[in-house]
């Protein structure tokens, strides 16, 4: 039996609990013509300090303790160009493989950053998101 990774299990479970609005931001890129190879969708924990130089790079000057003073978890949720995983693979090695892969049809490339690493998804582009 495998032992249990708390730092993916806790990755799985964020990517769990945004993965309604990724899977929109997923339909919303490729609404606009941009091919599944071409962006990754992110979910980075703002308050993972490893992540802090992505998140001022992709959010600078962001107010999160709007979120946090009413009690919710900060997260930058987007998607950006697919160069940023060579940043990515660069931070977390482990990972660094899975974007080599061609993403399959139909689906999109999402990054989970949290706890000190990244966990790589692939999901489905929906307008409104799996609930199952």
């Amino acid at each position: 039996m495998r032992e249990r990774n708390t730092k993916i299990d806790y990755r799985d479970e964020f990517f769990m609990l945004n993965r309604v609005q990724l899977e929109r931001i997923a339909f919303h890129a490729v609404q606009k013509g941009i091919g599944n190879n071409d962006f990754v969708v992110v979910a980075i924990d703002v308050d993972d300090r490893s992540w802090k130089p992505m998140v001022d790079y992709l959010m600078p000057g962001k107010d999160w303790d709007q979120y946090r003073n009413k009690g919710e978890k900060p997260v930058v949720r987007g998607y950006v160009d697919s160069d940023i995983t060579s940043y990515i693979g660069q931070v977390v090695p482990d990972i660094a493989s899975e974007f080599c892969k061609e993403v399959p049809c139909g689906l999109c490339r999402c990054v989970v950053m949290g706890d000190g690493g990244a966990s790589v998804y692939n999901i489905l582009p929906d307008p409104h998101g799996e609930l199952n």
